[in-house]
């Protein structure tokens, strides 16, 4: 009887078999948890290549955009670089989509019409379909022994980083002149007459009060010649690779220095009629931008002053500690700086030349330009966007 109880004591404090038992029902998890890891670490290795394959293939793609055939061929062969070749092919030439990107609404839609694509879409796909699938060694006794797996990339030719609309525009009302501003674009890479590389010229300001006595008066007698109002909205323009934002200053003497009496406008326009060689006058910056600094070969007089600032109050010639110049007869300053992101570029106008009676205080016109929020001025290289 004392050696049946010393048995059982025994065989309670032995626990090698439960353990035992424990592993081999853990191992199968134990493997099965291993096995799942390196299918989860081989998908994330196979996602990040096909993403450097679209990638390179969409970059490769915009350059050839303009024509669809080499277009697709480039997107094909630099994604095939970016994968090891036991992916197989992942890019085929339906793969390479051409059409537009809506930098707004960031959106892609494929599009044959060649005076607006601007983008292509690449994909890079491995599946079984295409007979280059992902071996797995888990999920295969779960129906997935090759799942599909993709990556897209969008390449855009950008529009070239360029100003925005201006912060502030100042001009002078009280000035008898009637000064209009214009934002255009300026084909400075290209050939030919001034004239024929400006485009999408768009008037943004003008010195007419938007009301008081006299002003429908005026705005009778302008339109009669085609002078109009400020569009609203705004329209802006959108100037291409080798191009930049350029201003025009559109001076008409005279036609407003009695505004709120009708006689005295009515004569003032007809004497513009009589003589408008020695009433109208233009300046075009017909601005060069190299290494993001703007330079203003369209003006033959001395009517513009810039000047970047490292914030808005500084731009600002009301402020305390302003470094807008102030004070007449002087020398303009001119920036020979870039317009950097996270800065203001200031722009004033005298609205006559020195030889033509200014005080030269450059404050006839005043706009506020912030500098663009990425990149460098006149930048217009492609990249990805999505």
């Amino acid at each position: 009887m004392n050696g049946l109880s010393r048995n059982l004591r025994r065989l309670r404090r032995d626990k090698s078999a439960a353990v035992a038992m424990l592993v081999a029902l853990s191992l199968p998890v134990l493997i099965g948890a291993a096995a799942l890891s390196i299918d989860i670490a081989n998908f994330r290795y196979v996602q990040g290549r096909l993403q450097s394959a679209a990638d390179a293939g969409a970059l490769a793609a915009i350059s050839k955009v303009d024509k669809a055939s080499d277009a697709k061929a480039a997107g094909v062969d630099y994604a095939g670089r970016n994968v090891p070749t036991g992916f197989g092919t992942v890019t085929q030439s339906s793969d390479v989509e051409i059409g537009i990107w809506d930098p707004v609404a960031r959106s892609f839609t494929v599009s044959a019409d060649a005076t607006q694509i601007n983008a292509v879409r690449v994909s890079a796909v491995r599946n079984v379909q295409r007979r280059n699938g992902v071996p797995t060694i888990f999920l295969q006794y779960f129906d997935q022994s090759s799942p599909n797996m993709q990556a897209q990339a969008v390449a855009a030719r950008q529009l070239i980083v360029q100003y925005e609309p201006p912060e502030k525009t100042d001009l002078d009302n009280e000035a008898w002149d009637y000064n209009r501003l214009y934002a255009y674009c300026y084909k400075y890479s290209g050939t030919g007459t001034a004239a024929s590389r400006r485009s999408q010229m768009s008037l943004i300001a003008d010195n007419i009060p938007t009301s008081g006595s006299g002003v429908s008066n005026f705005w009778t007698e302008a339109g009669k010649r085609g002078f109009g109002k400020v569009p609203s909205p705004l329209v802006w323009p959108e100037c291409a690779k080798g191009e930049s934002l350029s201003f025009r200053l559109e001076n008409i003497r005279e036609v407003k220095q009695a505004i709120s009496n009708t006689t005295t406008t009515k004569n003032a326009w007809a004497a513009y009629d009589a003589n408008k060689s020695t009433k109208l006058y233009n300046h075009y910056t017909d601005t060069t931008i190299a290494s993001g600094v703007e330079t203003f070969g369209g003006l033959t007089e001395s009517v513009l002053e810039t000047v970047r600032c490292d914030t808005k109050d500084l731009c600002d010639p009301n402020k305390t500690g302003t470094v807008i110049p102030k004070g007449k007869n002087r020398t303009p300053q001119v920036s020979g700086l870039p317009c950097l992101p996270g800065k203001y570029m200031y722009f004033g106008w005298e609205d006559r030349p020195p030889t033509h009676g200014s005080d030269r205080d450059y404050d006839d016109i005043r706009i506020l330009m912030r500098c663009p929020k990425t990149g460098t001025l006149g930048d217009g290289m492609s990249r990805l966007v999505s």
